[in-house]
């Protein structure tokens, strides 16, 4: 059974490699369609770099994540901001991904199994 922090690891891959397929496959206007799909290409990469560390029950991969999800959190709500559109839903998926890594990690333990 994977640990709570692999689960929320698990949860955010799957569902960024979702969103990838989505987009990549989708139907989108003909002017930003190249860019979308790069855009879905890397979110697809995204989704299975963290369902490979999820499996690997790597904390290393889960705590680098915390501090590039804020990031992006913080990226995503400006430009929500300035924006407006999805950008919003956007952060609050990169934050609440982030604070649920967080608390699971903190539950969990920050230490034991997979690599520290």
């Amino acid at each position: 059974m994977p640990s709570l922090p692999a689960l929320t690891i698990y949860l955010f891959g799957l569902t960024a490699l979702a969103a990838g397929i989505f987009t990549v496959f989708g139907p989108q206007p003909a002017s930003c369609a190249p860019e979308a799909q790069a855009n879905g290409l890397a979110a697809i990469a995204v989704g299975s770099f963290y369902i490979l560390a999820a499996a690997q029950e790597n904390k290393s991969f889960f705590f680098l994540t915390l501090a590039t999800r804020a990031l992006t959190t913080v990226v995503f709500w400006r430009n929500a901001a300035r924006f407006g559109g999805k950008w919003g839903v956007a952060a609050v998926w990169e934050g609440g991904g982030a604070v649920l890594t967080t608390g699971a990690l903190w539950v969990g333990g920050w230490r034991g199994t997979g690599r520290v």
